[in-house]
């Protein structure tokens, strides 16, 4: 059992694009499963999100919050019983510009090793991604 998840991609999009979508509805409902999130945007703030149908996703601590650089929040999910009676993981995302207009976005989900269910949803983050890439660069995601 792993405790740590990384994943890497590059974006031809602005660090201030991919923090947008990663912090607003508008762009999130395109990649993330159709979710919603509202927040207080700091440290000690919650990160709520919920579904298409309004039902409560995740309500989670913001440990960090260094607009467009860097996000790190718990993470428990609550849609499902076996997952909500988890202890919280951790997600940190790293926005770094890069030459060419493009950014390096690194997504790590670690505290993993007392939520082996979470962990399971590996193939969740690599949809996630994909989704959010498609979104800034051609607009369209694929959820």
């Amino acid at each position: 059992m792993t405790d740590e998840l990384v994943f890497e991609t590059y974006i031809k999009a602005s660090a201030e694009q991919v923090w947008e979508a990663i912090t607003t509805s508008e762009f999130r409902r395109q990649y993330f499963f159709g979710s919603t999130v509202d927040a207080d945007w700091r440290p000690g703030g919650r990160l709520v999100s919920h579904s298409p149908d309004g039902e409560l996703w995740a309500d989670n601590e913001i440990y960090e919050c260094d607009p467009p650089r860097l996000l790190s929040h718990g993470w428990r999910s609550l849609y499902d019983p076996e997952l909500a009676a988890e202890p919280e993981s951790r997600i940190t995302w790293t926005i770094e510009p890069q030459d060419g207009d493009y950014v390096k976005l690194t997504v790590v989900h670690d505290r993993l090793a007392a939520a082996p269910k979470t962990a399971e949803h590996i193939r969740g983050w690599s949809f996630i991604l994909s989704g959010l890439k498609s979104v800034l660069e051609t607009g369209s995601g694929l959820t």
